[in-house]
């Protein structure tokens, strides 16, 4: 594994971690914040590995996921640009307090998030 790609994949265990934490610990909108974060750099270590370059500076997971070199499942296009969404929305206090503040809107975007990294991670690792 390329030096490049371990810091991205350093910095996608850590979000993952985090995301995962705050999730238990009720903050969902930081959650899903990170959620993202991890996927990004997930991907963005994929960019490295697998495309051979260096990844852009952007945050359109679903963009990202097109330039990894991976063979994602089709469904999950819709998936990753629905996580990014939500990655902007946390951003806006107004529209926050409105959407995340239950288990149950977080929910979905955790499950999603687990199932696409842990998938993506073992790709990663087995190279």
């Amino acid at each position: 594994m390329k030096e490049e790609t371990k810091s991205w994949l350093l910095q996608a265990e850590e979000n993952f971690d985090t995301a995962i934490y705050l999730y238990e610990g009720h903050r969902y909108s930081a959650c899903v914040f990170y959620c993202h974060q991890a996927l990004e750099k997930l991907l963005k270590a994929c960019v490295v590995e697998f495309a051979n370059k260096l990844p852009r500076k952007i945050h359109q997971l679903d963009q990202i996921a097109r330039e990894s070199g991976l063979d994602l499942p089709k469904e999950w296009e819709e998936d990753l640009a629905e996580i990014t969404r939500h990655f902007w929305r946390v951003r806006y206090p107004d529209f926050r307090k409105y959407v995340y503040t239950k288990k149950e809107s977080a929910e979905p975007t955790v499950k999603k998030t687990k199932e696409i990294y842990l998938w993506i991670y073992k790709k990663l690792n087995r190279k």
